[in-house]
């Protein structure tokens, strides 16, 4: 038996709507007006705290520009307002459930994904993901996010096996670094790049390269 782990983010459930968009949707689910750089603001915090790994960067990040833009909300409640907009604004990727069930008779499963331990959570939750995997290993929760190879590092420990391949939609982030440390990497894409141990145009050709 070998073991697979899978991105989640554009591998196996998609945003519907631009990062900007659920940050709009928050935002007025709130009744807060809009302020020239508000969001900026919040990529700019958001992308620090994240990429440090910060166990709740939603949260620091909306705190920041509430203090720096005088909101009248507090940091908590709009980053819950976020999450919900981004979790409303996913849909599962078509033939996730079929490959995962026909894949879990004769592999051990993981998903391995850049992110909150809560909201990634709640995304296998709501799409009725995560009863397939064995092991969940999540950036903000393990202090590492890929490229990195000791997150691909960890995630071998967690599930140690004789084989590991690693299912992803990006090609510098995810697919060459889990090749790197010796997983078989499968690319989900429209092109091919030789880079890649497989390439794949959808979650339905990934049952043949596993064989």
């Amino acid at each position: 038996m070998a073991t697979c782990y899978f991105d989640l983010d554009g591998t196996l459930v998609r945003h519907t709507a631009s990062f900007e968009e659920m940050f709009v949707a928050a935002r007025e689910s709130l009744g807060i007006p809009d302020r020239d750089g508000l969001h900026d603001s919040y990529v700019t915090a958001f992308l620090d705290y994240f990429s440090a790994c910060n166990d709740e960067p939603y949260r620091a990040a909306m705190s920041d520009i509430c203090a720096e833009f005088d909101l009248p909300t507090d940091g908590e409640t709009f980053a819950d307002a976020r999450i919900e907009a981004e979790l409303e604004r996913t849909e599962l990727v078509s033939g996730a459930h079929e490959l995962l069930t026909d894949l879990e008779t004769d592999h051990t499963l993981g998903v391995l994904t850049n992110g909150v331990g809560r909201v990634q959570r709640e995304k296998l939750r709501r799409h009725g993901l995560s009863e397939y995997f064995d092991a969940e290993i999540i950036s903000c929760e393990v202090g590492v996010n890929k490229p990195d190879a000791e997150i691909f590092e960890l995630a071998r420990r967690e599930l140690p096996d004789d084989a590991h391949a690693f299912v992803a939609d990006d090609l510098e982030r995810d697919v060459l670094p889990a090749q790197a440390v010796g997983f078989t990497g499968i690319w989900i894409s429209e092109t091919d790049d030789p880079r890649a141990d497989a390439s794949v145009e959808s979650l339905s050709s990934v049952r043949p390269v596993l064989a």
